[in-house]
């Protein structure tokens, strides 16, 4: 019969599966989005800690085991960049300024492979390698590490408030699923913490909170189903603008359906249009840009966004800089309406007939629905 070590030894493998499962999840279903690449990434390499983990304890030598240790901490520190942008990139758009919180990363990381690690030594007693570490120096690895995590957390629980305007229906089960993502990753940092701060030799008990973790993970996955899963979180990136006005215009420049949330300023369609022409004009005419290039303008607090297709055009007015996920719900709205009624869109004439069935994806853009 197996004995506890064996077992808790095998669990990093298992974990592994799980949590690369949950990042093939929505990978298989499509990436469109820079938080569901992220999520898809942390996913990927927390699994690949756990099989890190298991390498550690099944080293024939000591340099295979230290250098076995220190890529799990490299991949621990990674995880939680990870998770830090999948928070980041929930809360607002990305920018080129992203890219600077990589540089703590990156010396976390030397700092892990030169001055938090000394060696490893041989544990008779307890069948096991034990790391040595330098205190100071892992410990301002761990604070790198258990910022990164805190601002992921923060980020995410931000969103959830900001996302006032989405039904209720879509909140709870938005609530649901977030909630598991960041229990889960406290309860694996947390953990790792403390084996780490407090170590004993013997087998890695990490990778079985990792599995716990990954594993509540993948069942609130699967019981939402990968697809509506997606369409959660594409659903969510809306914020933390606030949509409220949604036009629908044909390529000839003349409206096809408008949509407004209560209390929305009023707004001329028709000037809305010539204003946007004559902008697009100067950036044809003057800056050489493409025909139907212009993508965004302001106006105080609002935020005029457009998203042009081959014969139709989306128009939302927002409070608030529009994210990558009302973006994108634009860009489905167009992809929709165009594969389905395209023979019925070339003219404004044949256009304005199917005009009323364009309401719901307006509708749906600014109020997404539940599932």
């Amino acid at each position: 019969m197996a004995d506890i070590f064996d077992v808790l030894l095998n669990v990093s493998p298992v974990s592994a599966c799980v949590w690369f499962a949950v990042g093939a999840l929505p990978w298989l279903r499509g990436l469109r989005t820079a938080p569901e690449k992220a999520f898809v990434v942390a996913s990927v390499i927390v699994g690949l800690s756990s099989l890190a983990d298991w390498t550690f304890f099944l080293s024939p030598d000591p340099q295979t085991a230290l250098v076995a240790a220190r890529i799990r901490m490299s991949l621990l520190s990674l995880a939680a960049m990870a998770f830090f942008y999948f928070g980041l990139w929930l809360a607002r758009p990305r920018s080129r300024l992203d890219v600077i919180p990589t540089l703590p990363v990156a010396g976390g990381i030397i700092v892990a492979w030169t001055l938090a690690t000394t060696g490893v030594r041989y544990e008779a007693a307890a069948r096991g390698w034990w790391l040595v570490r330098d205190p100071f120096w892992f410990a301002v690895f761990q604070a790198q590490v258990g910022l990164y995590g805190f601002l992921a957390i923060y980020f995410i629980a931000w969103t959830l408030r900001h996302s006032t305007f989405a039904s209720d229906v879509t909140r709870r089960r938005l609530a649901s699923i977030l909630w598991i993502l960041t229990g889960g990753w406290a309860i694996w940092f947390v953990s790792t913490v403390y084996s780490v701060l407090y170590p004993v030799p013997g087998p890695p008990l990490t990778s079985p909170v990792a599995l716990i973790s990954g594993l509540l993970l993948l069942v609130g996955l699967v019981r939402v189903d990968p697809e509506r899963f997606r369409t959660l979180m594409r659903r969510i990136l809306v914020t933390p603008a606030r949509p409220s006005i949604a036009i629908l215009y044909h390529n000839s420049g003349r409206p096809l359906a408008e949509v407004r949330l209560p209390g929305a300023k009023g707004i001329d369609e028709a000037a809305l249009s010539d204003v946007a022409a004559a902008v697009d004009h100067v950036l044809t005419a003057g800056l050489k840009s493409e025909a139907g290039g212009l993508r965004q303008m302001r106006h105080g607090d609002h935020h005029i966004i457009f998203e042009r297709g081959d014969f139709i055009t989306l128009v939302v007015v927002s409070q608030g800089p529009p994210s990558e996920g009302l973006r994108s719900e634009m860009r489905t709205a167009i992809s929709d309406l165009e594969s389905t009624y395209r023979d019925g869109l070339a003219t404004w004439e044949s256009a304005a007939k199917i005009s009323d069935r364009a309401l719901a994806a307006l509708d749906e853009v600014l109020r997404p629905s539940g599932i």
